[in-house]
């Protein structure tokens, strides 16, 4: 009986729970939602300081704040801070605003060549409420503080035309290498042009080793107007994104092509032989003939974030026939690893020095 009366009085102990556990508990609903797990609404959470007792609130989905009637699909031909310029199905251009609320819910930005749907507010403002699925895209790591947040440079497009120069500035093996594997990724065709041919008497034998492995190689020069008819069939009745490194002669190439673009343009730095930007945002423009022109700003360097050291030695271009791996190790990196096909071949002289020492800058970039 007394037993029993001091079983009674005894409180019940209390499990604990660490500040750690109860974070560890949290939910993130917006991932779960991406992956397909949760309803098509997702849901916002709010926390106390403790991180308990959490309060979830549904998130409106931003396309029904319009009406079917002021609804609308559109292309995207230029991308600014918080506007950008869309070509609806009529043939008008607007300027629409996404605003941070509406790009969180849709989880990306508009990229030049986005599929969007607009909506029409009451006061006569466009608004990005939309962007479709992307069949393609262009990506590059974003500024030096969010270094791996992917920026598109453009989307839905067909090819990669790269513009490059035999001369001032010299042509970037490194470059060309890391956007030619971007392209390879992306199971986009490369199409390498190569400007100022009216420079130099003949080609250089570390250009002839690139163009071997390129889709397509057209020399031109825009003094003399050499190849133009090759580039305009290359680009007749597809979308190809344009980019290539500051001074080339990018946007004096899209001027030829396209005469009302009126794109400024640079002149290279006589102290580093590098090229001033011009262009300073992605823009889309309709080729006379047929087929679009995305032009992208002038661009030093290309990143390849998520690609890891294993996967570059096996697709490095040039490197294997018919992209098969023949070393004897499949962790081989060509390093110093014995029975490596790849420093076989360039002591052989069947991969050149310089495919090789491109291939080491970009490994060592990434570790």
């Amino acid at each position: 009986m007394i037993e029993n009366e001091q079983n009674e009085k005894e409180p019940e102990q209390r499990i604990i729970t660490s500040r750690r556990e109860n974070r560890a508990r949290r939910l993130n609903v917006k991932q779960m939602w991406e992956k397909g797990s949760l309803d098509d609404q997702p849901v916002k959470e709010r926390w106390s300081r403790e991180f308990k007792n959490p309060r979830l609130k549904s998130i409106r989905n931003p396309t029904t704040n319009f009406s079917i009637e002021s609804k609308m699909d559109g292309l995207v031909l230029g991308v600014h801070r918080r506007t950008c310029d869309v070509r609806l199905l009529t043939g008008e251009t607007v300027s629409a605003r996404y605003r941070a609320t509406v790009v969180d819910a849709l989880g990306e930005f508009p990229a030049v060549g986005d599929s969007v749907t607009l909506g029409l507010a009451s006061e006569g403002e466009y608004a990005v409420i939309k962007v479709h699925p992307r069949r393609s895209a262009l990506l590059r790591p974003g500024p030096r503080d969010r270094l791996r947040d992917e920026l598109v440079l453009a989307a839905n497009i067909d090819q990669v035309v790269i513009v490059a120069s035999v001369e001032q500035p010299a042509f970037n093996y490194g470059f060309m290498d890391r956007f030619l594997l971007a392209s390879n990724l992306n199971h986009l065709p490369f199409v390498l042009i190569l400007n100022k041919m009216d420079l130099v008497s003949e080609m250089p034998a570390a250009i002839i080793d690139f163009i071997k492995i390129v889709d397509e190689f057209i020399p031109v020069s825009c003094e003399t107007e050499e190849g133009f008819d090759a580039l305009k069939k290359a680009l007749q009745g597809k979308i190809s994104v344009f980019s290539g490194q500051s001074g080339v002669g990018k946007s004096s190439l899209i001027n030829k092509l396209v005469p009302e673009a009126a794109l400024r343009i640079g002149v290279v730095r006589h102290k580093d032989g590098k090229g001033r930007h011009t262009t300073t945002y992605s823009s889309l423009f309709d080729l006379p003939g047929g087929g679009i022109v995305i032009d992208t700003p002038g661009i030093r360097s290309l990143g390849l974030i998520d690609m890891d050291s294993n996967d570059l030695a096996k697709i490095f271009p040039g490197f294997f026939k018919d992209d098969l791996f023949t070393c004897k190790f499949s962790n081989c990196l060509h390093l110093t690893e014995i029975d490596c096909s790849v420093r076989e071949g360039v002591a052989s002289g069947k991969i050149s020095q310089a495919r090789y020492e491109s291939y080491l800058r970009i490994l060592n970039a990434k570790e």
